[in-house]
This record gives C-alpha cells, structure tokens and sequence, in this order.
C-alpha cells in the first residue's frame, strides 16, 4: 500500500471514530492529572525540604525543576507520564482496531482493554524509558564535559556577551551532540514503531515485541520516518497557528490590566486558561492522530498476515481484573481523584514560603512626581515610603559637592553652563524646576550636605559619583560629608567607573560600594564591588543568582511599570530603582497578597505585550 492508500485509509478510521477517540484521550488526561498532580506536589514539598530552602523567590520554582533535584522528578514523574500515555495509547488502538472489524467500542470499553493488557504495556514502557536514558546519558555527559572544560572559568553572562573562540567551539561541538542525539532517538523511535501493537494484538511480552519490532521495521523506516516526521511537524504547526492566536488575543488585552497586580492575575489567568485549553484541544487531535496512524501502519505493513482482533475480547482473566470498572464506580472515582489532586497540588505550592526582599530607591528623588535631583523630589520620596533616594553628586568650581546629573543645565534650565565652571553662587540663581511644572520654579541644585540632612533617620542614601572627565577630590570630598553627618551606615556609593568604586574600597574598605553597569556585563567574577546595579533587561534569574553565589547584591534601573516591577522583584533583585517609589510600594503590597500561582501568572504578562518601561539611569 502507498502513502496515499494509507493516509486516506488513517483518515477514514480517524473520522470514523473521532468521538469516541477524543472521549477516551479526555479520560486519560485526567487520570494522568490524577496520577502525577499529587506526586509532583510531594515530590516538590519533599526535595525542597532535604534541600535545606524554606523561602523562596517566585522565579525559584520554575528554576527548581531546572537543577538536578529537578531532573530527578523529571525522570520518575516522565516514567509515569510515559505509563500513562502507553495506556492511553492501548485504548486508542483498541477502539481503532474495532472499527477495522465494523465493530464499535465504548470509551469504558476501551478503558477495560488497557487495563486488561496493562501489566506488558508498562512493562514495555518501563523498557523503553530505561533505554532512552541510557542512549542519553553519553549526550548528557558529552554537553557537560564540553560546558566544564571550554564554558566553566568565568560566568555565563560573559561567554554570551563577547563570545570568545571557546564559546563559539561549545557552540558547535552542541549542534553536533544535538544532531547526534536526534539521529539515535529518530533510530530508536522507529525501530519499536511497532511495538506496542505487537503486544496488544500478538500477546508478546515487552523485550520480545521490541525484537519483533525491530525485525519488521527492516526496509520500512524511511516510511516510518516520513510518517513520525510528517506528524510531528503538523503537530507543530497546528500548536503553534492556536497560540499565536491567543498570544495575539491577550496582547490586545492584558496591557490594558497594568493598573493592578490583582487584576492582570485575573486577566492572565483567563488567558493562560484559554491557552491550556487549546493546546489540549491540540494534544487531542495529536495524540489521537498518533493512534491513527501507528494502528494503520501496524496494520498494512507491520503484521505478518491478517490483524488479529481477537485479543479484543478479554479472557476470563482478563474479565474479571476488570469486573469493577462499571460506568458510575468510573466517573465518581474520577470526580473524587481529579478534586483531591488539584487540593493536593494546589496546597503543596500554597505551602512554599515566598518572601520579597527587595528594597525600593528612588531614582534621582521620586523624580516623576518632582524634578530629578531637587529637595522637592528627595522629600517627596520620603513621603512615598521609599527605602532608599538615589542621588547623583558631582564637584563645582568652588570645591563645593552638588546633586546633579547632567554636565550642563540645558536639560533642565536651557543654560550652557558647566558644573565644574559654575559656583554655588551661580547655582543659586538657576531654576531647575520650572522645566517640570510651574509649582517647582524655586527648586535649586542642592548639595549633598542638604540632602543627607533630609534623609538622616528618614530614608538612606545611594549616591552616584559623576565625573564627565573632571575629577578633582570627588571621592574623598564624599567621604567626608558622609562621615560629617555620622551616616556611613546609611549611604551606598556607586560609579560607572570602576577605578572609582576601586578608589572608594581603597579609602574605606567597610563601605559597600557598587559598580553601575549601563551594558551587559563581561567577566563579573573580577569586578570587586558590593553590588552590581544594571539595566533591567539584563536582570534575568540566572544574572541575579550568579552574582547572589559571588556575594554582590543586584540594583536594577529604572523600571517604572507594576509588571516589571513584580518580574524584578519576583527574580530576588536586591534593590528596585524607580522614578516612581509610591508604584513600587504598591507592588510590594500587592505581591504580599498574592499566592504562589498568582505571582507565576505575572511573568507571563510579556507574552501578552505588555511592554516594560526601563527609563535612563
């Protein structure tokens, strides 16, 4: 028979008995939710506890399952899964099978054929795990060795921003390991293609249907991998038409929900269960699709002779392992197990401490309420509630230490003149506040001797060492007003140069000091700061618990959007920088209120377009 015959063969079937095809499939996706929900709440609750982490950030748990106590529930939660699916597979195949014969079987029917043929079916699956970890683990350890050997002197962060020789080798030596691993599990699917429908409809046991199996595949698997190939790309194709449609959905919705963390959950959630719903709508037609053609194939070119559809009736055996499945015992178990696993599930990560430890800075004063740099928005971010003001100080002609960002005043006062080249004298005759809004026309450049009498007691300090190439005694000057207001406990330092923030651990190696990083970051591992403030878009999970093992805190600027907000704080940053210190107070409030899976729903607020607001540093 030729590819036409049989695919227009495995649609008549497929239509034939889609109904009670997608029932079944249904049926098995809750039992499945049955099974593997509970474990993998205990699994978690258990490995986290042997851990030794009570509190975790939101990000931890979905990082959790990336670690090697992750891989381990992978591989015993995949052992089930793959039971299941066997299972699953043996029904499909049964009500296919029936159809062959003009005969038509019931979704408990099909149920009852599984389980009588459950013991091989497992056997088989348990079989065919245990060789794909073995055909695995030399890939596996070939992908570690080369990570170890040419990736393992210096940070991620620094292989993926410059790139060196070694990378771009562990690059390519990773295409050959994936291509070579591919190659043998494509080898291995087809040689036990036939297998399972061996067992169902020959009565083999597990090690000798695979020896079968292989036997009949001789000469066939470039058909058989046209087929798997041609599955597996629609499969995809369809999976990827319906998410791009929700995806576009939600993004024409959610950036709408910015207001309020507790109304994007609702929203997000709406649209996570839309997307969950039309990718099991995908896995159905998929997995059915699988069935169809497995069972067709087996048919037309892996028996030897006629289909033998006797093994659908069961034996007395048989029958009587499956006398209690009656259609109400059935449908009440599966009711009672679906509620008491999602209790189960749901209770395991409720009950997964997650504390946020993120400190709020106002970034130049709450400068999107009062000009940057001004008393009125040093004041202003007092009364927000922030937990730190972000200054940026630089020296006049006059020796004198001032807050102020630029170099010059065009930006706020339309006035040419140099920082360096203007007194205090001058500074007091320029309104840097009109520029913001009319209220603020008396605001003058402040020096840092106001500011920390402001903020003593009120909130602390992070001060900005600016320089535009004209340094004179910057640090040392600093230095000394600080220890003048007796608030070295309360003032952080930072520059975008590093010979600064050198200098400043020199003159007072206690100080914590950090180094403000306006691109990605090289070779962290040889930066001695305190801490790293970075642009937002850099702060991914992986960034921030690097440099939490190299003991430096993570500043990150300027985000001034509730979602972003949650993400950074959601990553275990350290300290939040922001225009907007009353919006990040919100957040924090917000995020209190919010369970485990509320605040995981929130990373999902980007795939929906909403777009994060990161502002200059």
């Amino acid at each position: 028979m030729n590819s036409h015959s049989l695919l227009r063969t495995t649609v008549a079937h497929f239509a034939q008995s889609w109904k009670v095809l997608a029932l079944t499939d249904v049926a098995y996706k809750i039992i499945a939710f049955i099974v593997l929900t509970p474990l993998v709440g205990v699994l978690f609750r258990t490995l986290i506890s042997l851990s030794g982490r009570s509190v975790l950030a939101d990000q931890d748990i979905l990082f959790f399952f990336l670690g090697p106590i992750g891989w381990l529930c992978f591989v015993v939660v995949g052992g089930l899964w793959l039971g299941v699916a066997a299972l699953e597979q043996a029904a499909l195949m049964g009500i296919l099978a029936a159809a062959a014969t003009a005969k038509r079987l019931t979704v408990l029917d099909a149920l009852k054929f599984a389980v009588a043929h459950g013991r091989p079916v497992v056997k088989l699956a348990a079989r065919l795990l245990a060789i794909v970890l073995l055909a695995v683990a030399p890939f596996l350890l070939a992908a570690g060795l080369t990570y170890s050997l040419l990736l393992g002197e210096h940070d991620i962060n620094f292989y993926l921003k410059e790139k060196p020789p070694e990378f771009l080798i562990a690059i390519g030596i990773g295409g050959i390991i994936v291509a070579g691993l591919l190659a043998v599990l494509l080898r291995l699917i087809t040689g036990w293609f036939f297998a399972l429908p061996i067992v169902l409809f020959e009565g083999r046991g597990a090690s000798d249907s695979l020896r079968v199996s292989a036997g009949r595949t001789v000469g066939q698997r470039k058909l058989l991998v046209k087929w798997v190939v041609g599955w597996a790309v629609a499969s995809m194709v369809v999976s990827s038409v319906t998410s791009s449609i929700v995806i576009f959905v939600g993004q024409l919705t959610v950036p709408h929900a910015t207001e309020s963390l507790s109304l994007m959950v609702v929203v997000l959630g709406i649209m996570l269960l839309l997307w969950t719903i039309s990718n099991l709508a995908v896995n159905l037609l998929s997995t059915t699709a699988f069935a169809a053609i497995l069972f067709n194939l087996y048919q037309h070119v892996g028996t030897e002779g006629e289909l033998d559809v006797s093994r659908l009736n069961l034996t007395d055996e048989e029958a009587a392992s499956v006398r209690g499945f009656t259609r109400g015992r059935v449908i009440s178990t599966a009711v009672i197990g679906f509620l008491v696993a999602a209790i189960i599930g749901v209770a395991a990560i409720e009950s997964v401490r997650l504390e946020d430890h993120t400190e709020i800075t106002a970034h130049r004063g709450a400068s999107a309420a009062a000009p940057e740099n001004t008393m009125a928005a040093v004041k202003q971010a007092i009364a927000d509630g922030t937990d730190w003001i972000e200054i940026d100080v630089q020296e006049t002609a006059d020796d004198e230490v001032v807050v102020f960002h630029d170099s010059d005043f065009m930006k706020v006062a339309g006035n040419s003149l140099k920082i360096w080249d203007a007194t205090m004298a001058d500074l007091k005759n320029i309104d840097i506040g009109s520029w913001f809004a009319p209220q603020f026309r008396n605001e003058r450049v402040p020096t840092l001797a106001e500011v920390l009498d402001t903020c003593k007691g009120q909130a602390r300090v992070n001060i900005e060492l600016k320089y535009y190439g004209h340094d004179k005694q910057l640090e040392q000057r600093v230095i000394d007003i600080v220890e003048a207001h007796n608030m070295a406990d309360e003032v952080v330092l930072m520059s975008l140069k590093l010979d600064a923030v050198e200098k400043v651990k020199a003159l007072r190696p206690g100080w914590t000091v950090g180094l403000l990083l306006s691109v990605s970051a090289g070779d962290l591992n040889k930066i001695n700061a305190d801490f790293l403030a970075i642009n937002a878009g850099f702060a991914n999970r992986r960034f921030v618990q690097s440099a939490h093992d190299r003991g430096q805190q993570v500043y990150v600027w300027t985000v001034n959007d509730a979602p972003t907000m949650s993400t950074m704080i959601g990553r275990g940053v350290d300290s939040l920088i922001t225009d907007k210190p009353a919006l990040a107070r919100s957040v924090l409030k917000q995020r209190a209120d919010l369970s485990a899976p509320q605040r995981l729903l929130l990373e999902l607020a980007g795939i929906f377009g909403v777009m994060p607001e990161i502002a200059e540093q």
